[in-house]
């Protein structure tokens, strides 16, 4: 509410009638005649309050439109670079499939400081890894099946490092390890000490196929700097590698290697584990006959979905290729280098699974009545049975190369369109 006070008029401008009128009517003549002053200072200071409210208004709006500028900003920039990282994990998924597709291997070159780069050529896929891990100067346990390619691997390795390779088998002595003093006084050195003692890196294939005693001795030169040998201690070589090969994990003997022996735990505990399984890329790469590789490997992957105790390793592949370019028919190459001891039924079983087979499939809605049975011989165009749904009509086995055998026929049975009524395996 404001605030003032009635001041007397400078200039009366009365009505001249103004004294016969009643008390209310001549108030109101008068005052519309006064002078009023109004007190603002009020007002004036609300309005400064309001403009200063609206200034820290806009303040805050600009502020806050900024900080939500900004963060907007790292919200977008957050996300390109989420965008940008899938975009490149999508692009080498997509190159890795592409190489996969193409059935590629890894090519591994080896450039050494002060020296020529070192082509190996095509390798294992898992090759740089031990590489790597051997340069650390940790000792590796390789573990994998029988002709997965761990001697060749050390082999390559001792060549990328540029040392001597030194090679040992199972081994039933620790003097096949240390060495003797034959009985002229001679010392009969071993591989083992060559390489502790010169430097190389050291194979110790099949260790799990070792007595345990013996492997204590190994165990004692790894775990130290310095080794007893019988004339003198050695100390260790500062260029000396060592891989263990073994099919088992020195847990002892499994279904498929029966003769493994269980190592010490604390043998076990001076090496760092390497899975080396079959590479399927390396061996298709090293078999000339692409169609024999995959009879091999078609097999190999059987043989572990039925369980069987039997090894299906790469050598089948390079070794049948090698035998079937030299002119032996399919079925002597498999005898030779495929079911190596399987009994007939397992391997008719395997033969049953590895063959093509083709499915015949109801064209009409009705009751089929087979003409066959299962395991009998197929020839091409042969009737194999009808539908009945009203009219009867031949059931051809079509497509066929030549002979196949039945391997699952229905039985007199009511048949929609699609349905199988017949699986017939393919012979060439």
């Amino acid at each position: 509410m404001k605030k003032g006070k009635i001041n007397k008029p400078t200039q009366r401008e009365l009505p001249a009638n103004l004294a016969s009128m009643s008390i209310q009517d001549m108030i109101f003549e008068i005052i519309q005649v006064c002078e009023v002053e109004v007190d603002d200072e009020g007002l004036k200071i609300l309005q400064e309050q309001l403009n200063d409210l609206l200034k820290n208004v806009e303040a805050r709006e600009v502020k806050t439109q900024v900080k939500w500028s900004e963060e907007i900003a790292t919200i977008k920039s957050q996300l390109q670079a989420k965008v940008d990282s899938t975009n490149a994990q999508i692009s080498n998924m997509a190159n890795e499939l592409a190489e996969w597709k193409a059935n590629k291997t890894i090519s591994i070159e080896v450039k050494q400081e002060g020296k020529e780069s070192l082509t190996l050529g095509t390798q294992h896929y898992l090759f740089a890894t031990l590489f790597n891990i051997l340069q650390t100067g940790l000792n590796v346990y390789l573990v994998g099946p029988s002709g997965s390619g761990k001697t060749y691997a050390a082999q390559q390795c001792a060549t990328a490092l540029g040392v001597d390779f030194y090679f040992t088998g199972a081994v039933s002595s620790e003097f096949k390890l240390t060495g003797f003093i034959n009985a002229q006084g001679d010392i009969v050195s071993t591989e083992f000490r060559k390489a502790y003692e010169n430097g190389g890196l050291f194979l110790f294939d099949e260790i799990d196929a070792s007595y345990p005693q013996a492997v204590l001795a190994f165990n004692a030169a790894l775990a130290n700097d310095f080794m007893d040998f019988p004339d003198m201690r050695v100390k260790r070589h500062e260029n000396f590698f060592c891989i263990a090969a073994a099919n088992t994990y020195g847990s002892g003997a499994d279904r498929q290697y029966v003769g493994r022996n269980q190592l010490d735990a604390a043998s076990l505990d001076r090496f760092v584990f390497l899975d080396w399984d079959y590479d399927e890329k390396l061996e298709r790469e090293l078999t000339a006959n692409d169609e024999w590789c995959n009879i091999v490997q078609q097999t190999r992957r059987l043989v572990v979905q039925n369980k069987i105790r039997h090894l299906v390793s790469p050598r089948a592949s390079i070794f049948g290729s090698k035998l079937l370019s030299r002119g032996f028919n399919i079925d002597t190459v498999k005898n030779l280098v495929l079911w190596k001891g399987l009994d007939q039924t397992t391997i008719d079983k395997l033969q049953i699974e590895l063959a093509p087979t083709i499915e015949i499939k109801s064209e009409k809605n009705g009751e089929f009545r087979p003409s066959v049975k299962v395991g009998d011989e197929i020839h091409f165009d042969q009737e194999i049975g009808t539908i009945n749904d009203g009219n009867y009509f031949d059931i051809e086995l079509v497509h066929a190369k030549n002979v196949g055998v039945v391997q699952m026929v229905r039985d007199k049975s009511q048949v929609q369109i699609a349905d199988t009524l017949c699986v017939i395996t393919l012979f060439e």
